[in-house]
C-alpha cells in the first residue's frame, strides 16, 4: 500500500479541501505511524481520536471538528450516510497467493475483511481456472462488499454450499463462519503466512468455552446486561428483551451503557455474568480479558432453557436502534 498516494488523494476530496478541523482514526497498529499523517495534512487542524475503535460502527457523535478520517474499514450501508466522514479503507497486497491446490474443496463460498475485499474477483478467477466452483456473494444490508464479513455478520457466507474459504489475518472471522454455520466446512488462508487453517479444531476448542459460561450462566443470579453507545452497535431493543426474559426467570437483571466495553468498567457494577448485546467480538475475541462471564443473548436464551443448547447460534449483529428506543435507525 502507498499509503502517501493515499493521503494525496484525501488532500483531493472536496470535503477535506473545505474543513478547517480534522480528526483521524486509526487501527491499533497505524497509532505509531502518524508521521506521514501529520506531514501530509499539515494545513490542517489535527485531531487523532486516541480511544480504540473497531470499524464503521464506531463512529463519534456530538464532535466539534469539521471532518473526520476512518481508516482501515469500509462504511456499514444501513446506518445510512455520513457526509463529514471519509472511510479509507486499507486494501493490501497479498504476500502469498492462493494455491487452488492446497483447497481440498470443489466448491466453496469465497470470503475474506475488508483488506483483502479487492483481491477476491481476480482469486474467484484463478480457482476457477483450476477448476473449482466459486460463489461470490453480497451479503445483507451491513455489509458494503461482495464475500465481505465483518466480525458481526457472516451473511455473505451463507448459501447452499457446503464449504467456505476465507482470505484474512487472524481467525476471529473465519471462527464466526464455522460457529455461525456449523454445517459447512471452513477453511482459512493468511496471506501474510501463506498458511492455510481448518477451522473445525478452533470452533471445537471455542465451543467448550462457550458451554462453560453458559452452564454458568444458568446457576446465576444477577445479570448485568451491556447496552452500547456505539452507533453501529446499540441493540437497546434487544438488551430489552434479555432484561424481561431475565425477570421473567426469577433472575436479577440491570443494564449497564458503555462505550468501551472493558474488564475495568464492569468491575464497578458487581454481576454473577454479564450479557452482551454490544460489539459480539467482545465475547467471542475479549472473553479472556473478563474476571467474569460475559455470554451472548443467544447464549443467554440457551442457559434459561429457551434455546436447544445442541445447536450453537452465533451473534451477529444485522439492524441497530436507538438508545432509548426500539426503532430502528433510520439516517439520512
Amino acid at each position: 500500500m502507498d499509503f502517501p498516494a493515499v493521503l494525496r488523494r484525501i488532500k483531493e476530496d472536496e470535503r477535506y479541501k473545505a474543513a478547517k478541523s480534522v480528526a483521524v482514526q486509526l487501527p491499533e497498529g497505524m497509532k505509531r505511524g502518524i508521521g506521514d499523517i501529520t506531514r501530509e495534512l499539515n494545513d490542517k487542524e489535527l485531531i487523532f481520536i486516541g480511544d480504540p475503535f473497531w470499524g464503521a460502527c464506531d463512529i463519534p457523535q456530538d464532535v466539534k471538528w469539521d471532518l473526520l478520517i476512518q481508516f482501515g474499514h469500509s462504511p456499514i450501508p444501513n446506518l445510512g450516510s455520513f457526509p463529514n466522514v471519509i472511510f479509507e479503507e486499507i486494501q493490501d497486497d497479498m504476500d502469498f497467493d492462493v494455491e487452488p491446490e492446497k483447497i481440498p474443496f470443489k466448491s466453496l463460498i469465497l470470503t475474506s475483511n475488508v483488506t483483502y475485499s479487492n483481491q477476491l474477483p481476480r482469486i474467484k478467477k484463478k480457482l476457477e481456472e483450476s477448476g473449482i466452483a466459486v460463489t461470490l456473494r453480497r451479503g445483507d444490508s451491513r455489509v458494503f462488499y461482495p464475500g465481505q464479513i465483518l466480525g458481526c455478520n457472516i451473511s455473505t457466507a451463507r448459501g447452499i454450499e457446503e464449504n467456505v474459504f476465507f482470505i484474512g489475518e487472524g481467525i476471529f472471522h473465519p471462527l464466526g463462519i464455522s460457529l455461525g454455520l456449523p454445517e459447512k466446512k471452513v477453511l482459512s488462508f493468511n496471506p501474510k503466512t501463506g498458511e492455510y487453517l481448518d477451522m473445525e479444531k478452533e470452533k471445537r476448542k471455542f465451543l467448550r468455552q462457550r458451554y462453560n459460561a453458559i452452564d454458568e450462566a444458568s446457576r446465576a443470579k444477577k445479570f448485568g446486561i451491556i447496552v452500547s453507545t456505539k452507533i453501529g452497535q446499540t441493540r437497546y431493543s434487544l438488551a430489552r428483551v434479555a432484561f424481561n426474559l431475565l425477570r421473567e426467570s426469577g433472575r436479577s437483571p440491570f443494564m449497564i451503557t458503555l462505550d468501551l466495553v472493558r474488564n475495568e468498567e464492569l468491575l464497578n457494577f458487581p454481576a454473577d455474568v454479564y450479557v452482551n448485546t454490544a460489539c459480539p467480538r467482545v465475547t467471542v475475541e475479549d472473553y479472556g480479558t473478563f474476571s467474569r462471564p460475559v455470554i451472548t443473548f443467544y447464549e443467554l436464551q440457551m442457559a434459561l432453557g429457551l434455546k436447544d443448547k445442541s445447536r450453537y447460534i452465533f451473534d451477529e449483529i444485522v439492524m441497530t436502534d436507538e438508545i432509548g428506543s426500539s426503532s430502528f435507525r433510520k439516517r439520512n
